[in-house]
């Protein structure tokens, strides 16, 4: 996926007059790939490590396509997994936070955020010696 904006870009050196510019910007898909990598292990709540993603595009759209693994409470914690939101509602919020993370991101617009959940992490607990 390459972003090609010939002679759009302006620039104002100095703080004077904009100036238009000619030339061509191309970004790498592996930049947009970290990037959109990035942002998911952020509104997910997890290490990017733990992220894929799949990245189609056009000159105008992107489809985005996420595999992460969801955090969830510890389930011997009564008021936290009561506390917690459902992950249907979770996986709602994480796509519409991607989409618009994404498209402010990209500067393109994303048409679709596929998000699989591949599994499920919750805080491992930790020993008293």
């Amino acid at each position: 996926m390459t972003t090609v904006i010939p002679g759009t870009a302006t620039a104002a050196p100095g703080g004077g007059v904009a100036v238009r510019l000619g030339g061509r910007v191309d970004i790498a898909d592996r930049v947009f790939r970290k990037a959109a990598e990035q942002a998911a292990a952020e509104s997910i709540g997890v290490d990017r490590a733990d992220v894929s993603v799949e990245i189609a595009g056009s000159r105008d759209t992107v489809a985005v396509r996420v595999r992460s693994p969801l955090p969830i409470p510890r389930l011997d914690d009564t008021e936290a997994v009561l506390a917690a939101t459902p992950v249907l509602e979770a996986a709602h919020g994480i796509q519409h936070d991607l989409h618009e993370r994404l498209t402010r991101l990209f500067g393109r617009e994303v048409s679709r955020v596929d998000l699989t959940i591949s599994g499920a992490t919750a805080p491992s607990r930790r020993r008293v010696r």
